[in-house]
C-alpha cells in the first residue's frame, strides 16, 4: 500500500509570529535578526510577506537590508516565543497523524496513510490541521502543505504554491509533477549541486531523467543514486518520531565586536566549549575528535580538527584542546568575527570513574553541576572566567539554544 505523506511549512514563520503577537506590526515590511544588536553584525532570518515584496531576503546583512527597505522594521529574534509556536503545531499534527517527524523549527512530516484512508482523507485531514493552526496559533501563523506518496515529492508539493497553498499529488501523478518543477525545487540539490548538473548539460528535470545512472555515479558517486531516483518521484516514505543520534555537538557565535585580545578569544572560547560539553553529558556523550573554527572581521576564514587518544567530557579540556588549535592556525594581527567549536567521533557512554582522585573529583563536581542544570536550565552556573561572556540566543533553523 502507498504511503500518504503531508509536509507542512509555515509562512515567513518568525515573521509572522511576531506580527500575530503585535498588531502594530501587521501590514508593515518587518524582519527578524538573528540576535539583534548592530545591523552590521547580524543577518535576517525571516522576513515578512510585505519585506519580501520590497527585495529583502533571508540571509540578508541585517544593514543591506536595510538600505533596501528604508521603512523596514528590524525585531530581534524571541526564540522562547517561537518554540511555543513550534511546539503547538506539532501537538496538532499528533492528533491527526499516525507519526510526525520535525524538520526544522518550522517544518514537519506527518504520515497519515491510516489516519486518512485515502487522498481525499488526507485533504480533510489537512483542511483541519490548517483550521486548527489557524485557532491556536493564530491567523497571521499560516502554513503551506503538501500530500504525495513520499516526503521528497510532499515538500516539493508543499513549496509548489506559496504562501498558504495546498497541494496534493497522487501517486499516478508523481512523475508528471516533479517533471514540471525546477531542478533546484528539489530538496537536496543545491546551487553545488545544481552546478555540476549544468556543467554536464542538466538544467531541468526532465533532462536529468535522460542521463544514466552509471553517470551519474561516476560524476556524484553514491549521491547518483539520490538525483537518479529523486527525477522520477521515488523517495523516503518512513516518517520517525525517532531522532537520530547526534553526529557532533557544536556551537558556535558572531560577536558583537571583533575580538581582538587573546584574553577576550580564551574567554569567549572556554564558555563555548562549556556549552558543547555540557550538551554533551546531558545527552550521554564523551567525545574524541574536537574542531574548532574562526571568521575573521574581513569574513576570511580558518579552522582545523585533532582526534584525541583521551575522550572528552569537561569544557576545560575541551577548550585547552581548542585554545592550542586556534592558537596554532590563526592570525594573531585579525580580530576574530566569530568562533565555533565543534566536539565529535562521539561515544553513548558515561566517563568511566577517572584514575587519579583529582580528575574523579573533578568528574563528581561536573555531575552535581549537570543536576542544578537539568533543574535550572543551561547557563545557571558559570564559571569565574567566563562571566564577562554573554551569549544571545540566535533564532534559527533547527532547534533552540534553550531547549538545548
Amino acid at each position: 500500500m502507498s504511503k500518504i505523506i503531508l509536509h507542512i511549512d509555515f509562512n515567513s514563520f518568525f515573521a509572522s509570529v511576531e506580527q500575530q503577537a503585535n498588531p502594530f506590526l501587521r501590514g508593515k515590511p518587518i524582519a527578524v535578526a538573528g540576535k539583534g544588536g548592530r545591523l552590521d553584525r547580524t543577518v535576517i532570518t525571516t522576513a515578512s510577506s510585505e519585506a519580501k515584496k520590497r527585495g529583502v531576503k533571508t540571509a540578508m546583512s541585517s544593514l543591506e537590508a536595510r538600505r533596501i527597505c528604508p521603512e523596514l522594521i528590524i525585531i530581534p529574534g524571541d526564540p522562547h516565543k517561537y518554540s511555543e509556536i513550534t511546539h503547538r503545531f506539532l501537538n496538532i499534527l499528533h492528533r491527526y497523524a499516525d507519526a510526525v517527524e520535525q524538520f526544522s523549527t518550522d517544518e514537519a512530516f506527518a504520515d497519515l496513510s491510516y489516519a486518512a484512508g485515502d487522498y481525499f482523507g488526507a485533504t480533510m485531514i489537512a483542511q483541519r490541521i490548517r483550521s486548527d493552526v489557524k485557532r491556536e496559533c493564530g491567523a497571521y501563523c499560516t502554513a503551506s502543505l503538501g500530500i504525495a506518496p513520499n516526503k521528497l515529492v510532499a515538500k516539493l508539493a508543499c513549496e509548489s504554491i506559496k504562501p498558504s497553498g495546498l497541494t496534493v499529488v497522487r501517486p499516478q501523478d508523481v512523475e508528471n509533477f516533479v517533471a514540471s518543477q525546477e531542478l533546484e525545487a528539489i530538496c537536496g540539490i543545491g546551487p553545488r549541486i545544481e552546478r555540476r548538473l549544468n556543467a554536464m548539460g542538466v538544467s531541468s528535470v526532465r533532462a536529468l531523467r535522460q542521463i544514466p545512472l552509471h553517470d551519474l555515479l561516476d560524476e556524484f558517486k553514491s549521491y547518483g543514486y539520490f538525483l537518479y531516483f529523486a527525477a522520477r518521484g521515488i523517495g523516503d516514505d518512513e516518517v520517525s518520531d525517532e531522532k537520530d543520534p547526534p553526529k557532533s555537538v557544536g556551537h558556535s557565535y558572531t560577536f558583537p565586536h571583533d575580538l581582538l585580545t587573546d584574553d577576550e578569544i580564551k574567554k569567549n572560547l572556554l564558555a563555548l566549549c562549556d556549552k558543547v560539553a555540557w550538551r554533551m553529558r546531558r545527552d550521554g556523550f564523551i567525545a574524541n575528535h574536537l574542531s574548532v573554527y574562526a571568521r575573521y572581521g574581513d569574513f576570511g576564514s580558518v579552522g582545523t580538527g585533532k582526534q584525541y587518544r583521551e575522550p572528552m567530557e569537561d569544557g576545560l579540556d575541551l577548550y585547552k584542546n581548542a585554545w592550542a588549535l586556534l592558537d596554532r592556525m590563526r592570525d594573531p594581527h585579525q580580530g576574530i568575527r566569530l568562533l565555533g567549536v565543534s566536539a565529535s567521533g562521539l561515544i553513548h557512554t558515561n566517563m568511566p570513574k577517572a584514575l587519579f582522585p583529582k580528575q574523579e573529583k573533578i568528574h563528581q563536581v561536573l555531575k552535581a553541576l549537570d543536576k542544578i542544570q537539568d533543574r535550572y536550565g543551561s547557563g545557571i552556573w558559570q564559571r569565574a572566567s567566563t562571566l564577562g561572556t554573554i551569549f544571545k540566543e540566535r533564532t534559527s533553523g533547527w532547534h533552540y539554544d534553550h531547549e538545548v
